[in-house]
């Protein structure tokens, strides 16, 4: 079996995470994808846990029943040899203690201190002996019986050490829509008379509080209602656990917070919003409240008030708070990785100091800044608006627009790196996410398109871009030579023939083909009877090898 969600151990109605089993409301997954193995693991350790002890019994609260199995000791008696000094003695059905030569004597329904002195009294009536004591030695087992929104409702084993909770468990858990608040235990006390008793599972999950999961008594009957989905607050923002909780009556700002899991460092306290519905139930009030007293373990507070039903509370986020701010260095500097800076107080020029410097073989001049938070495409309603329409229907201009967008560096920032940082008014401080390169020293010019020997070619600051395609054979068949093009490491480009760029160690120049509709006559003659000449000599190859074969 596939188990999708791992967290289907926890699951609440509105997404929250406690320790209760609780199943997933319907929808929540698809068909075929949830099945029960983290629920039928989960009631396999809560049966596993069966008789165990929270802590060391104590024997003047546990009350004894059917089936507890006792030990009696007596201290040895020099003239009775044949009387043991200690046995395990059970409880019968109707509560009595059978202790062998002694009697049986009525134990049920008493603490293990009260029946210890009613075996003495009966011990030394007949024994002359001090030396009696009555200890537990197993706890019995017996039948509750749970109904309502449970998982497997039923008949249910369980000890006197087990909880509401841990019953629960047993049974499969709570129902996506079960109520954690208003569970009610159904216990007797005597023939036709019984008593009530309130389990708030919520305190116990939320807050660790076990006074309101007590301990059951066999024949009890736990029923667990459904919630009301309107009958709930929320708790919203800068606390541990945010979601939606079950409401009920006497709850209280502190005690919602404190289910919530308390607020975290990040929490505004001293301008906290809660909002309540109008006596129309459809429009809102809200207020704000300052709980900068507020105690980090308790959650009280001076401004402490009762909540009301579908009370929503949000606690803000402090502006700014432990922000983290980091940068990133690379290439050629002596020690790269990332930088922990001050909001805009750090620049570019401190940073590469920061980083020991360019090393020998850095290369400001096509070093760069790409500002990761400025993304200009995002906000560029123009482009996106092009983006929606198909090629076809591009004018020229907006398809050269298109054009030149697809090949900006995005969030590309110019930069100096090489210029001194005297000026403060000019100086560019980084951002977080900032990611700076610092481009490789190059000693070639990359020519490529249409020459007759595409490569690099060793940089000559006296070539000029005629010199670099002559040194890589000259323009080949074809060749655009007016539209040859010098495309500079930032992302620039410029026609070869204007004056408006100087040639750089790693650029790159290219020479672009000439397009099939702007072809002359004479070029596409020339063209065919090149490849006319071409197929002519293969064709001859072919005879001749054939005619020598013959």
């Amino acid at each position: 079996m596939c188990l999708v969600v791992s967290t289907c151990f926890y699951v609440q109605v509105f997404g929250q995470v406690t320790g209760a089993i609780k199943l997933p409301k319907p929808g929540i997954m698809k068909p075929g994808e949830y099945d029960t193995t983290a629920i039928d693991k989960a009631e396999l350790m809560a049966k596993e846990t069966l008789g165990m002890v929270e802590t060391p019994i104590d024997p003047s609260t546990y009350i004894l029943g059917p089936n507890d199995i006792l030990t009696l000791f007596i201290a040895p008696i020099l003239y009775k040899p044949e009387i043991p000094s200690h046995a395990d003695i059970p409880i019968s059905p109707d509560g009595r203690l059978v202790i062998p030569g002694i009697g049986a004597i009525h134990v049920g329904g008493t603490s293990i201190t009260q029946a210890e002195e009613k075996v003495r009294q009966e011990v030394t009536k007949i024994l002359k002996t001090n030396g009696v004591s009555l200890s537990l030695r197993k706890m019995r087992t017996f039948k509750v019986f749970v109904r309502g929104a449970v998982r497997k409702p039923g008949i249910i084993p369980a000890t006197p050490a087990d909880r509401v909770s841990e019953i629960i468990d047993r049974a499969g858990g709570l129902m996506f829509d079960a109520s954690m608040r208003n569970i009610a235990i159904t216990r007797s006390l005597a023939k036709e008379i019984s008593t009530s008793i309130s389990v708030d599972l919520h305190d116990f999950y939320y807050k660790g509080d076990k006074s309101g999961n007590p301990f059951l008594n066999g024949g009890d009957v736990i029923f667990v209602p459904a919630q009301s989905s309107t009958h709930v607050y929320e708790v919203d923002g800068e606390v541990g656990k945010p979601g939606i909780f079950e409401f009920k009556d006497g709850e209280t700002f502190s005690s919602a917070i404190l289910s919530a899991g308390g607020y975290l460092a990040t929490a505004k306290l001293d301008s906290i919003e809660i909002s309540r519905f109008n006596e129309d139930n459809r429009t809102i009030k809200t207020w704000i409240v300052d709980a900068s007293d507020m105690n980090p373990k308790t959650m009280q507070s001076k401004a402490d008030l009762p909540l009301e039903a579908g009370d929503r509370i949000a606690i803000r986020k402090k502006y700014n708070w432990r922000k983290p701010h980091t940068v990133v260095i690379t290439g050629e500097v002596m020690n790269p990785g990332h930088y922990a800076i001050d909001p805009e107080s750090v620049n570019v020029h401190q940073l590469i100091e920061r980083a020991g410097g360019f090393t020998k073989d850095a290369y400001p001049a096509s070093s760069l800044l790409i500002r990761q938070s400025d993304d200009n495409n995002v906000y560029d309603i123009e482009y996106w608006r092009l983006m929606a329409l198909p090629p076809d229907a591009l004018s020229d201009r907006e398809k050269a627009f298109m054009r030149e967008k697809k090949r900006e560096i995005r969030g590309m920032i110019a930069v100096d790196y090489a210029a001194a940082s005297s000026n403060k008014n000019i100086q560019l401080h980084l951002e977080h996410e900032d990611s700076i390169h610092i481009s490789k020293k190059k000693d070639f010019i990359n020519v490529f398109g249409k020459v007759k020997n595409p490569g690099r070619i060793k940089f000559n600051p006296q070539y000029s871009y005629k010199d670099y395609i002559k040194s890589a054979g000259g323009f080949s068949t074809r060749a655009d030579e007016d539209e040859t093009l010098v495309l500079k490491q930032r992302g620039e480009q410029f026609l070869a023939d204007d004056d408006e760029y100087e040639l750089q160690p790693g650029d790159q120049i290219l020479v672009p083909e000439v397009p099939e509709s702007t072809m002359t006559f004479s070029q596409i003659l020339s063209m065919t009877l090149t490849i006319t000449a071409q197929i002519i000599t293969v064709v001859g190859v072919i005879y001749t090898l054939s005619q020598q074969s013959k």
